[in-house]
């Protein structure tokens, strides 16, 4: 779910798993309750009657106007949840770089830039541990560079640190290399996050 807004992702997630609970808690209800099944059958016998007609009278077949509507609107439904799907980003991949040209194409497995980084910004002492990661985003391998940093160190200082040795990195393997850089630790201000082209 790279492509979509996490809150949106949590919300869709949270409500869909309370209309789950619920659609599974009812039919245990009924079964285990008397007085709910009860409940249930008595209210269902007094909607069925005071229903219009045109909600029980077939429309075509056997099939009535609310069992079409219902249809319906599960199958708009069905499309939706595609589209949502579909729109998504890859997830995860174990490539850096992949490109084509009229010379050839290139791919550059994630363990070369991962080692290069991680060693390199490692061994620096404004940071206490990075981790590199990559991510489909469009079709296109964007780097995820989440790094740790000391207590004192400036979060603009610790994105430009990163952001020249991705730079130099790009250089070396002879492609750009976007990337998203993610930093946390004892900043005055809290957590910041840099985008490094």
């Amino acid at each position: 779910m790279n492509a979509t807004n996490r809150g949106l992702n949590r919300l869709f997630l949270g409500v869909t798993g309370l209309l789950l609970l619920a659609a599974g808690a009812v039919p245990i209800l009924l079964v285990t309750l008397a007085p709910v099944a009860q409940r249930w059958r008595s209210t269902a016998r007094s909607l069925s009657g005071s229903a219009p007609d045109w909600v029980a009278r077939p429309v075509t077949g056997s099939a009535s106007a609310l069992v079409l509507g219902i249809a319906a609107a599960a199958l708009v439904l069905v499309v939706l949840l595609l589209v949502f799907v579909l729109r998504r980003g890859g997830g995860r991949t174990g490539t850096a770089v992949e490109r084509s040209d009229e010379a050839g194409s290139t791919r550059l497995d994630l363990a070369v830039p991962r080692a290069l980084l991680e060693q390199h910004l490692g061994a620096r002492d404004e940071f206490s541990g990075v981790h590199v990661a990559a991510y489909a985003v469009r079709g296109v391998p964007v780097l995820s560079i989440s790094a740790r940093c000391r207590r004192g160190v400036s979060p603009a200082d610790a994105a430009e640190l990163i952001g020249r040795a991705v730079d130099d990195l790009g250089r070396i393997v002879g492609a750009e290399l976007p990337a998203l850089v993610r930093l946390s630790g004892g900043f005055r201000l809290g957590r910041n996050t840099a985008r490094v082209a």
